[in-house]
């Protein structure tokens, strides 16, 4: 697996635009911690010691009052269930290498951080096929059901089994990189994503993520060296 390092938003700039003169079917992860494994939630400690298809029927069953939209498969339904929290098979990705450094650096770990760009081999057929009766790992496009996915270019892989990390299960995959974002760069790629554009408001497009980019905004001191009204338009 090859390995990069970008410590600021010039060299993470230079090294995504080799992913746009290739092919383009990549897609982009972040990790917080470069050392966590590209494992969906069902294959980490302590999920994995139960089976996770009676936990997504369970849920299933109760998440059916909470939904104005009945969902038209299981897929989707799973999509949703990802979405808010539950653990599923499902690992999220996104087609734009943005979104992922965001995700990599926005909350305060004392770790290097990383970037996983992907090109898989195959797109899972929802329609021939259940999602607990898939056995590889391959990408699934979901539709919008979530307002979330959309917004974040989001996509997902699903992994037949899903203790095994996807580092230890290349045959799936045509290629996969490491953009590892030192943890002294955190911080200032964290503000100058933000001045383009992607941070939690745009990511996040409900009142969590806009309460979410306020308090950074406060936090991080942003804006407080800019006069009243300038830092009014700001916010």
């Amino acid at each position: 697996m090859k390995q990069l390092e970008a410590n600021n938003f010039a060299s993470l700039h230079e090294i995504l635009c080799q992913f746009r003169t290739r092919k383009k079917n990549w897609i982009f992860r972040g990790h917080s911690d470069v050392s966590w494994k590209l494992l969906p939630k069902a294959g980490r400690q302590p999920y994995c010691l139960i089976e996770d298809k009676p936990v997504f029927e369970s849920w299933k069953r109760r998440a059916i009052e909470h939904v104005r939209i009945l969902p038209n498969s299981d897929w989707e339904w799973l999509a949703i269930a990802q979405h808010h929290g539950l653990v599923t098979r499902l690992l999220d990705w996104t087609k734009n290498p943005l979104n992922a450094a965001y995700f990599a650096v926005r909350e305060n770990h004392d770790t290097d951080a990383v970037i996983y760009a992907a090109r898989f081999k195959w797109t899972v057929a929802t329609e021939k096929t259940h999602p607990m009766e898939y056995s590889g790992v391959a990408t699934y496009w979901p539709s919008g059901i979530v307002p979330r996915i959309p917004r974040q270019a989001g996509l997902f892989t699903i992994h037949g089994k899903p203790t095994v990390p996807l580092e230890e299960s290349l045959e799936h995959v045509e290629e996969l990189v490491r953009i590892v974002i030192p943890k002294k760069s955190r911080d200032e790629l964290l503000r100058e994503l933000s001045y383009y554009g992607i941070n939690a408001g745009t990511l996040f497009p409900d009142l969590d993520g806009l309460s979410a980019f306020l308090n950074w905004t406060i936090e991080s001191q942003e804006y407080w060296n800019l006069k009243s009204d300038e830092a009014d338009s700001a916010f």
